[in-house]
């Protein structure tokens, strides 16, 4: 898959073809449908097919509204209608949704950016943004294992969404059989807004900090944990949280768990060093086109000069994303720090 196509897929999952109205009716019922159809109109580079889909699908599928409105401004990017793109982003701001700033930072959004009216897009999107962040509050929720016993004490695993994810989207996609049988599992949700329905945690790692530590009192208080066997863990902005805060000793985990970090602002070599004193283990698991594997590898080098035990897993043939077999190397993760089948 190319680089274009999996940057349309990824932003919106979508799918177009030249239909008449009634023949888009009769040939996509459902959203996937439609989804499906303009993704392969997209890698067939038929962009004029797709927006009249997209134009169709735009009424057709309002509760989708900020996919369709978003795909629809990136096709005409791509067929030169740059003021067309800006109407296409306007219709979804007039109607209560905005984009996150970073939506427009890949390349093929670069001539957009440079055009009149784009600024006043941006200044629209930041101004909702941070009214969404008035609002904003830190959610948790904590999910028990099967055939759970309120007599006995579990392990816990706090896992941290990415940047731009919520507990809704994360919880499914980080996750294993043993965190279901073993495990006692926290999902913290970052008050850190990014998006209409995202969040992150390193814009302020401190107060992503605050708020993780509040979350790990809150199911220490309220369930029966075993505080000497907690793991930390997460993906990209969840990551770096996860790291920075076994890093700085801020809740008493024993081992982490990351996919995809970005390099955190506690990550030095005595950090590691004293992480290691600690008699704390874990595992880096980062993918073959991820565009951090270089500061990965950085990483790792750490970890080895400073004796910390960890495992280093590179995933071929996939960018920054969730592996399809995450659920096993979590916990092949989660043997190498409980020291299962381990010989140093």
């Amino acid at each position: 898959m190319s680089m274009n196509t999996s940057l349309f897929l990824c932003i919106a999952c979508l799918v177009g073809i030249a239909y008449s109205t009634q023949e888009y009716d009769k040939s996509f019922t459902t959203y996937q449908d439609m989804r499906k159809h303009l993704g392969e109109l997209y890698e067939k580079e038929k962009y004029e097919e797709a927006v009249d889909l997209l134009l169709w699908a735009r009424e057709k599928f309002p509760d989708y509204l900020f996919n369709n409105s978003y795909n629809l401004a990136l096709l005409y990017v791509r067929l030169g209608q740059y003021d067309k793109g800006i109407d296409a982003l306007q219709y979804a701001l007039d109607r209560g949704l905005w984009f996150s700033l970073l939506a427009f930072e890949p390349e093929p959004w670069a001539p957009l950016r440079e055009k009149k009216g784009f600024q006043d897009i941006r200044d629209q999107c930041e101004a909702l943004k941070q009214e969404a962040q008035k609002k904003a509050k830190p959610d948790l929720l904590v999910v028990t294992p099967e055939d759970f016993e309120p007599k006995k004490t579990y392990p816990l695993f706090i896992t941290l969404h990415g940047g731009g994810e919520n507990i809704e989207l994360f919880k499914d996609r980080w996750n294993s059989q043993q965190m279901r049988k073993e495990f006692i599992v926290a999902y913290p949700q970052s008050s850190q807004v990014i998006s209409m329905n995202g969040f992150w945690w390193h814009g302020d790692i401190e107060l992503a900090k605050r708020e993780i530590a509040s979350a790990y009192q809150k199911v220490v208080n309220e369930y029966p944990v075993d505080t000497e066997n907690v793991i930390i863990g997460g993906f990209s902005s969840g990551g770096v949280a996860a790291l920075d805060v076994l890093l700085s000793n801020t809740i008493p985990a024993r081992g982490f768990v990351v996919l995809c970090p970005d390099w955190p602002e506690s990550f030095t070599a005595e950090r590691i060093r004293d992480t290691k004193n600690r008699g704390i283990r874990g595992t880096l698991i980062t993918t073959e086109m991820d565009e951090r594997l270089p500061l990965h590898e950085k990483m790792v080098e750490t970890f080895k000069a400073e004796g910390l035990p960890h495992q280093f897993i590179v995933t071929p043939n996939i960018g920054h994303w969730y592996p399809e077999d995450l659920d096993e190397k979590i916990d092949g993760a989660i043997d190498h720090i409980r020291q299962v089948g381990i010989i140093e």
